[in-house]
């Protein structure tokens, strides 16, 4: 995940294209012109949205930021950790849960599936 002054200066880079976005609707410009102007303001909201996904662990849980929503999941609802291989894809972490809910971990790679199976046990007492 990026640390908070890499997010602060990503949402401030999005308030800045926001802000000149708004502008250009007070100057007398062409269509094309405020096309571009709305794909760099798309952009730059993706690059922020994009910038947040991730995952923390630790002993109490899994924290799974998805880049809109942050949820907590505590390792007593977690049924099993699982790296997913796929033929077109990278390998992807997976976490099952009690309740038959997959949830994929962000931002982990399949070499990490035994150290959260450490933090789990470690959780679980």
């Amino acid at each position: 995940m990026f640390s908070p002054r890499q997010r602060r200066a990503r949402q401030a880079f999005l308030v800045v294209m926001l802000v000149l976005f708004a502008v250009s609707f007070t100057f007398d410009i062409d269509g094309a012109t405020r096309v571009v102007w709305a794909l760099l303001v798309l952009s730059s909201l993706g690059m922020v949205v994009t910038g947040r996904a991730g995952t923390v662990a630790d002993t109490d849980g899994v924290e799974v930021c998805d880049g809109l929503r942050t949820r907590r999941v505590p390792w007593a609802a977690v049924e099993d950790v699982r790296a997913v291989r796929s033929q077109w894809e990278d390998p992807k972490v997976e976490i099952h849960l009690t309740d038959g809910a997959t949830r994929t971990l962000p931002s982990v790679g399949a070499d990490a599936v035994s150290q959260l199976e450490q933090l789990r046990a470690t959780g679980m007492g």
